[in-house]
């Protein structure tokens, strides 16, 4: 059977935490955000072909189920 030895020693590195500051953002500046559709309304709804979300007023997909639950 091998024998391990080994030595524990203390780190004395300095971590310093940082804030960053980013500026206004929109949704439509995300690159993976298509709004070429942006209208009052508009949703947004992912499209697995583009690998985008693609802002839309209207919903057009056969896979689309609205489920609003039990009442």
């Amino acid at each position: 059977m091998a024998s391990i030895k080994a030595k524990v020693r203390g780190n004395n590195q300095k971590i310093v935490a940082q804030t960053i500051k980013v500026g206004n953002l929109a949704l439509t500046d995300l690159s993976d955000i298509d709004a070429s559709a942006n209208t009052d309304g508009a949703m947004l709804i992912y499209n697995g072909t583009t690998t985008k979300f693609t802002l839309k007023p209207e919903i057009g997909n056969s896979n689309t189920i609205f489920n609003g639950g039990t009442y």
